[in-house]
């Protein structure tokens, strides 16, 4: 019954957020609205990142991505931010093979006030309650690379602890501890998803110097998409290629749904539709127009509002009397924008109705609505209510009970397939990329972009976010105190130093014994470390590539190249510790390759590892007739070690 209440609450407060019912259309009768991007002149975007590399003192480089952000205050201005740093672990040598990407820093993500965290708590509060000005403390990394199923541990504890402990000491308890881990979780999520938008663009835009190599690049931003799911840090390092390609084939599948669904909904509503997009990326914003000379003309024509969530500007009289912003824009005969000297041009002043985010899954998401501030910030108050109501005073979770799960599963199924945004990781992405584009293009008219970004935080519901111009200065100054971190020798250059005789330990010691591996190899240089740190870490790449290449393609000569095969097995076999635990793999490439050089390289591979695990292998290919008499027969002389001169001057010269 409680269940039944609940649910019909929710529904009475979702539709209380809707708009009322919009008219059914009918067909244009006349000039329909069109893209205004169609012949729009092109405004050359200049560029808006620029990487600063900082050597630490322990053999590594801090690497500084830098974005050249509009500033609110000062319209015409740009502000140089750095907005996110990532450790790399070079081992001092040139050699990438064997670098390691170690701790990713979010600069514009600060840790909140007293002020901050004791309004995050109180879940009726869903407004900005401060800015932090400064912030020159050295910021905590958002992710550790080489360990980044950490944070899977962490949250997953956290939950529990919230579930059992909290939970049931009453609501007053509950809600606030909810709500603050809530805001806490919301608006990491926002950081994360801003420094991934300035990664895409990154990607796209046309620069001299590369903030990492491609596959560095991949990586970071696979694990950053993936923190934001429960299980995703313990994402195998070898799937992260595939996760890439599937997300970004997901993000372009959307917004060109979205897009040509919203260009649609325009041209039949008579309106005029303008996709936004940063250098050569695909549109992620849109805006939606109307011209003032067509709201006379139909002021008795129907409008169908689905998927646009918009009151009929027909007849709003708000419309009418408009005295906010507007644009004079110059259209031929057909409703397409040309320049103002095209025979034929005439001049039309544009109103903005809707600013509208084309990544949100499925439908396009109203951002910000020109005649009414608070429609999208009154939804979000909705949902939030419905949630917190559920699970901070009744603590009914969907985890807990599994009759409000189904419910719940089924309401949010049947309200998304009608175009309710339901998702909030997805709301939070579209929201934060908007934020960022925002504050990175700057072929905006100055007075629309603040018009955009004045509505924008509307919708900032989190008390720990700050306004953009605050973060840039907060971001700025903690790049400072990470500098002086770096440079420090009992800062960042002791722990890298730290980590890495962890790091050595875990390849050298049972799993048991790494709790105490900051305690090994205490004795060696740090010369000798390294060296040997990275001798591990070119065999483990040399691993992870030859199980890529073998799950790609049965037969590995064929579509890579021989030379880059053979180094991977040399770099195995460098190792008799790696080579040995290696055996398998070399064993497959030697049965599913058929040049001769490469299979010498891998007998030899074999041949002169101390593990059973190799002589077994070979054991194992002398016994084998898919590979053919005679090499069965070589097989058994490397198992053996009665290589005659013959067959070493075969393998040296790659021929049977």
């Amino acid at each position: 019954m409680l269940v039944r209440t609940l649910l019909l609450f929710i529904s009475c407060l979702e539709l209380f957020g809707q708009p009322d019912p919009p008219e059914v259309a009918n067909p244009l009768a006349s000039a329909p609205g069109s893209n205004l991007s169609d012949v729009a002149p092109s405004v050359s975007q200049p560029k808006m990142f620029h990487v600063e590399r900082e050597p630490v003192a322990n053999e590594a480089e801090l690497v500084t991505l830098f974005g050249r952000l509009n500033n609110p205050s000062s319209p015409g201005e740009t502000l140089d931010v750095p907005l996110i740093s990532i450790l790399r672990d070079t081992l001092g040598n040139n050699e990438p093979d064997d670098d390691r990407l170690r701790y990713i820093w979010i600069l514009t993500r600060t840790r909140p006030t007293p002020l901050q965290r004791f309004a995050s708590a109180l879940s009726f509060v869903c407004f900005r309650t401060s800015d932090k000005r400064h912030s020159n403390r050295v910021p905590k990394p958002i992710l550790d690379m080489a360990s980044p199923g950490k944070t899977v541990w962490t949250n997953l504890l956290g939950n529990s602890l919230q579930a059992t402990k909290l939970d049931p000491m009453g609501a007053l308890v509950r809600s606030s501890t909810r709500s603050y881990r809530e805001n806490s979780s919301d608006y990491q999520r926002i950081q994360t998803f801003q420094t991934l938008g300035a990664l895409d663009q990154l990607a796209l835009e046309d620069s001299d110097e590369a903030l990492l190599p491609e596959s560095d690049l991949r990586d970071v931003y696979s694990r950053l998409s993936l923190s934001d799911r429960t299980f995703g840090g313990l994402v195998r390092t070898q799937k992260l290629n595939l996760f890439f390609d599937k997300e970004n084939t997901r993000h372009r599948q959307i917004r060109g749904q979205n897009w040509e669904m919203l260009r649609q909904r325009a041209e039949l509503n008579g309106l005029y539709f303008e996709p936004l997009a940063l250098t050569d990326s695909d549109p992620s914003q849109a805006l939606l127009w109307v011209a003032r000379e067509d709201l006379s003309a139909r002021s008795d024509r129907s409008f169908d509002g689905k998927f646009l969530n918009l009151a009929n500007p027909w007849n709003d009289e708000r419309l009418e009397h408009w005295a906010g912003y507007t644009e004079t824009r110059y259209l031929d005969m057909e409703n397409r924008q040309v320049s103002e000297d095209a025979p034929g041009a005439r001049a039309v002043e544009m109103i903005p109705l809707a600013l509208y985010s084309l990544d949100y899954p499925k439908v396009p998401l109203l951002l910000a609505d020109f005649r009414d501030t608070y429609k999208p910030k009154r939804k979000e108050l909705v949902r939030h209510g419905a949630s917190t109501l559920a699970t901070g005073v009744f603590g009914i979770t969907r985890m807990g009970n599994w009759a409000f799960f189904a419910a719940s599963s089924s309401w949010n199924f049947v309200t998304g397939r009608h175009g309710a945004a339901v998702n909030r990781s997805a709301r939070l992405q579209a929201y934060a990329g908007a934020r960022e584009f925002v504050a990175l293009d700057s072929t905006l008219d100055p007075r629309l972009r603040n018009e955009m970004l004045r509505r924008l935080d509307h919708l900032a519901l989190n008390p720990l976010e700050n306004h953009i111009n605050v973060e840039a200065t907060v971001a700025r100054e903690q790049f400072a105190a990470l500098l002086q971190y770096a440079r420090s020798g009992d800062g960042l250059a002791a722990k890298l130093n730290y980590d890495r005789r962890r790091e050595l330990a875990s390849y050298t010691q049972p799993r048991i014994a790494r709790m105490f591996a900051g305690r090994e190899n205490v004795s060696k240089s740090d010369a000798a470390v390294n060296a040997e740190l990275a001798s591990y870490r070119r065999a483990r790449r040399a691993k992870d590539y030859l199980t890529a290449l073998l799950a790609a393609s049965p037969r590995p000569d064929v579509i890579s190249s021989k030379d880059q095969v053979l180094q991977s097995i040399e770099d195995l076999s460098a190792n008799p510790r790696t080579a040995a635990r290696s055996a398998s793999l070399i064993a497959r490439v030697f049965a599913q390759s058929s040049d001769a050089e490469l299979r010498f390289a891998c007998l030899r591979a074999l041949r002169f590892s101390t593990g059973v695990e190799a002589r077994n292998e070979l054991w194992r290919l002398s016994l084998n007739d898919e590979i053919g008499d005679s090499w069965r027969a070589i097989c058994l002389q490397f198992f053996r070690g009665d290589v005659t001169p013959a067959v070493v001057a075969a393998g040296a010269g790659g021929t049977l």
